[in-house]
């Protein structure tokens, strides 16, 4: 009796000793909620606390810190309230220290902070302001209803050695195993950005699978969306930003204009730029008085764009240069092949609405558009001979004569409104219109059956 009652005895310390193992471990796995100023004096010291799963709350104020979420930190959440500001006009941007927020880890959402005040003050090879960046192997990385505004370069001097981003995802295939994968930034607004030879918004190279939606960028002077290929190395196949969509963007004033980006010397930056990426698309996007509104390139020789979609967008007096650009500017860049380009509404008041430069394929498609030019401007145009030449150009409706291609017809427009506001097109015309126009294009007189 006595030693049933001692093995029953130890069996219930046994019980006893795993259910306390058991809770144990369930509350050091259960998330938890983490709030700046009430459990921690910084973020910093947050992120430092936090394990995976549990979000960090930041309340309304300024803070004056770069923070970093390395490997060890992956799945924790960063939210801030209204008025959360990261403050970077005390910080002095380093080789290393240039990012305002720097994620290198996996399962990491970034909510709802405002970043502004890091700058350059002068020319660096080196040093490159970044609001948020995204390096290394990250995978599956949110970054959602930022604002990110009035930082980057003070220019001083005449110098191509200016370089900000706003927002930079990133990725050398010659230091990276795995590619950066997942990654979405939506809902973000970025603004008032001193870039120099750099982009809004970049997705350069080791990077498979993003997308870029619901996002307001405007006057920044430099390109707004920018997906990347071999910039970090032309031997690599996989140096190349693929497999994304870019989709309900709203961007409005982007331009390098020499007057105030002086690492320029003409006007050339896109809303929308694909220099070297792969297998995007590109839909659902209003882009407004930037120097091109939709840009399909590659600037490296001997490489190629391709299998870029770019379908139902709206782009209105993109005047710089072209409201849809194909190919490398000159010889000396790459090309463009297996590129699709439909059912957008693109009118320019000045320069041309489409323009043809290194890309000379006949898998290169531009049909079923609306082409507008209002004024001087051209519908379509070619600028280095040959090398222009042989893209399909077919079924488009146009104002005026596009001189190239076939059944492009032209139609009498009598007037056009565009409601930036409401992001429309209204466009009075007597012709029938049948899938030859973006959904933002409103057509009183002409029936779209």
């Amino acid at each position: 009796m006595k030693k049933r009652l001692l093995l029953f005895s130890l069996v219930l310390v046994a019980c006893i000793a795993l259910g306390s193992t058991s809770i144990t471990a369930e509350a050091k796995s259960s998330p938890k909620v983490i709030e700046v100023g009430k459990d921690t004096k910084t973020i910093s010291e947050a992120i430092e606390a936090a394990a995976s799963g549990d979000t960090i709350i930041v309340p309304a104020n300024v803070y004056k810190e770069q923070i970093s979420i390395n490997p060890d930190k992956s799945g924790i959440t960063i939210k801030g309230d209204n008025g959360t500001v990261l403050d970077g006009s005390d910080i002095r941007p380093g080789r290393n220290t240039g990012s305002m927020v720097y994620i290198n880890a996996s399962n990491v959402t970034i909510e709802n902070l405002e970043i502004t005040g890091l700058y350059i003050s002068k020319p660096s090879d080196k040093v490159a302001p970044i609001g948020i960046e995204v390096g290394e192997a990250s995978c599956n990385v949110t970054i959602s209803r930022c604002k990110i505004h009035d930082m980057g370069c003070k220019y001083k001097v005449d110098s191509e050695d200016y370089n900000a981003h706003g927002i930079l995802v990133s990725s050398n295939p010659d230091d990276n195993k795995h590619p950066i994968s997942n990654v979405e930034i939506y809902n973000c607004e970025l603004y008032n950005l001193a870039l120099g030879q750099s982009e809004t918004i970049a997705i350069n190279g080791f990077v498979k699978g993003f997308e870029i939606s619901g996002n307001y960028i405007h006057d920044c002077d430099n390109i707004g969306i920018d997906a990347i290929g071999y910039e970090h190395s032309t031997k690599n196949k996989n140096d190349t930003a693929k497999r994304g969509s870019i989709h309900d963007n709203t961007i409005v004033n982007i331009s390098s204009d020499p007057n105030s980006n002086v690492t320029y010397d003409s006007k050339c930056a896109g809303g929308i730029y694909v220099d070297g990426g792969q297998d995007i698309d590109i839909y659902d996007n209003f882009v407004m008085n930037c120097d091109i509104g939709i840009e399909v390139s590659c600037e490296h020789k001997g490489k190629n764009t391709r299998d870029i979609n770019v379908t139902n967008n709206t782009l209105v007096n993109n005047d710089g240069y072209a409201g849809i650009s194909i190919g490398g500017a000159d010889r000396r860049n790459g090309t463009a092949v297996d590129c699709r380009f439909s059912r957008n509404t693109v009118l320019n008041s000045e320069n041309s609405c489409v323009v043809v430069q290194n890309a000379s394929d006949s898998t290169n498609i531009v049909e079923n558009n609306l082409f507008i030019a209002a004024n001087n401007a051209k519908i379509y145009s070619e600028t280095l001979g040959r090398r222009s030449h042989g893209n399909t150009v077919k079924d488009n409706l146009a104002n005026k004569n596009i001189q190239t291609g076939s059944n492009n017809q032209v139609i009498n427009i009598d007037s056009v409104v565009v409601d930036d506001k409401n992001q429309v097109v209204t466009v009075e015309t007597d012709a029938f219109i049948t899938n030859n126009s973006s959904d933002s294009t409103i057509l009183p007189g002409g029936v779209e059956e």
